[in-house]
């Protein structure tokens, strides 16, 4: 029975490599991600440089992200810049439709390329923007801004506008505005008044675009929207924007964006239970396999539901930060994108619409899986049969242990072939909030309060600010 019991072990090994899962993205960067959410960015910083260094070509593009997050945070806008414009050139290559990057999920995802969302890919361009904004380089920014406005402009038209980034176009707008290029802000403006009413605050900025530019038909059109601006005097007190006042733009990243998770056992979710059922039917009529229906679905007893979901990690991310100067509550941080939103309504609203696109490619994949698997076990097991010198009662236990661990390779193998890929993007803010603030010259004390009790880091060179005749300050900080 040597060959029997050699047949045995090398199945069970077999079994074995296929019930072993790799280590997946989550655990290989919960150190990194326990450093960078403690705030202490120079622990996080050589642990993502391990892991990008280590990464393998289909992963490159998610740690270069996480690495470029961790650099902006620390105030290394230079370092982030460069990592994002890495990231920003293998995302661009990404060939890919819109369309099957939101619905379409192949089977063995988890073993492909890391392609991201396209509302990520437009964030990567975004960071680029800021990073040249925090360096002072508004030109630099203007060009990454027309670039990522090209990708806005796409998505408008072709997908749910839930996934502008309307932090972006705000930027935009407000640099534009400090370049002269007073047009494009009136654009970006409007653009953001049409993708979301409710942010009236733009029609404050609008008044103030009108005044910068002598436009008297807008000025005349606006002018009763000026208590919208948040302009103060040197007292703090509340006063009307005129020329000449400075400007503080803050910016609060908040939060810990939602996550991937999985949904699950498959077979226990009706919704794709149901039609992959009747797809798997299918697809064995169509084969001349002698392989039931009951023998397939058995081997997708331990498989999970291959789309994920995404989870809220922080529900109280998009609550505003309470803004202080010289010790006076003014105002308060305006949330202007919700990534946790998009990402979990990019899979979990369209749901439905995702199974519809895979249910008959994993039916076919599967039934095609479990034909191999089955046929490997069957001349497993006809070799075994055909072994000389083996008595038959012997013969027969062998056979049913290899039938059996054939069929458990099958299974195995099968539900490898659907998990979920739960890689995604994990240092990312919730959220993006702003506040606008106009200013008399002159020095300011700043200080945050957030409403929802987050940690906040402000760099020292921001609690004391110089505010100076019409030019920007940006004040740009993580709070989680």
């Amino acid at each position: 029975m040597s060959l029997g019991r050699s047949v045995i072990k090398k199945t069970i090994l077999f079994v074995l490599i296929f019930l072993s899962c790799s280590t997946s993205y989550q655990k290989k960067i919960a150190k990194t991600e326990s450093f960078y959410f403690e705030q202490n960015f120079d622990k996080a910083v050589p642990e993502i440089r391990t892991l990008a260094k280590d990464a393998k070509d289909k992963d490159r593009l998610l740690y270069l992200m996480e690495a470029g997050v961790i650099f902006h945070s620390k105030g290394d806008y230079t370092t982030s810049m460069q990592i994002f414009k890495e990231a920003e050139i293998i995302s661009d290559t990404i060939k890919t439709s819109i369309s099957n990057q939101s619905y379409a999920f192949l089977l063995n995802d988890t073993k492909g390329f890391f392609q991201g969302e396209s509302f990520e890919r437009v964030m990567i361009k975004f960071y680029i923007a800021l990073n040249n904004i925090m360096l002072g380089n508004l030109e630099d920014a203007k060009r990454a801004f027309r670039k990522l406005n090209a990708d806005l402009k796409e998505m408008k038209f072709m997908e749910d506008k839930y996934r502008q980034n309307l932090m972006a176009r705000y930027l935009d707008a407000i640099i534009s505005e400090h370049l002269g290029k007073y047009n494009d802000a009136r654009v970006e403006y409007k653009n953001i008044i049409q993708l979301n009413s409710s942010h009236k605050s733009i029609l404050g900025d609008r008044y103030v675009l009108a005044l910068k530019e002598n436009d008297t038909e807008d000025i005349n059109q606006y002018q009763d929207k000026q208590n919208l601006v948040h302009a103060y005097d040197k007292d703090l007190k509340k006063t009307i924007y005129k020329k000449g006042m400075g400007e503080v733009i803050i910016i609060n990243q908040a939060g810990k964006a939602a996550t991937k998770e999985s949904r699950g056992r498959l077979m226990n979710d009706p919704m794709f239970a149901v039609p992959l059922r009747a797809a798997i039917e299918t697809s064995l009529r169509a084969n001349t396999s002698n392989l039931s229906l009951p023998g397939v679905l058995a081997m997708l007893s331990a498989a999970e539901n291959p789309i994920p979901v995404y989870k809220t990690r922080d529900a109280q991310a998009n609550k505003a930060i309470d803004i202080y100067i010289n010790g006076n509550k003014t105002t308060q941080t305006e949330l202007y994108n919700d990534y946790s939103e998009t990402a979990i309504k990019n899979f979990n609203d369209n749901y439905e619409k995702i199974i519809a696109k895979n249910v008959a490619s994993i039916a076919t994949k599967v039934v095609a899986a479990a034909i191999a698997a089955s046929a490997a076990g069957q001349s497993v097991k006809i070799k075994s049969n055909n072994r000389r010198g083996e008595r038959e009662s012997g013969n027969d236990l062998i056979s049913s242990i290899i039938s059996f661990l054939a069929g458990l390779t099958a299974g195995a193998g099968v539900s490898a072939t659907i998990e979920p890929d739960l890689r995604c993007w994990r240092l990312i803010p919730s959220n993006f909030q702003v506040s606008r603030i106009f200013l008399e010259p002159g020095t300011y004390n700043f200080d945050f309060k957030p409403a929802n009790g987050n940690k906040i880091k402000i760099p020292e060179e921001y609690k004391q600010v110089k505010v100076e005749a019409d030019k920007p300050v940006f004040i740009n900080f993580r709070t989680m």
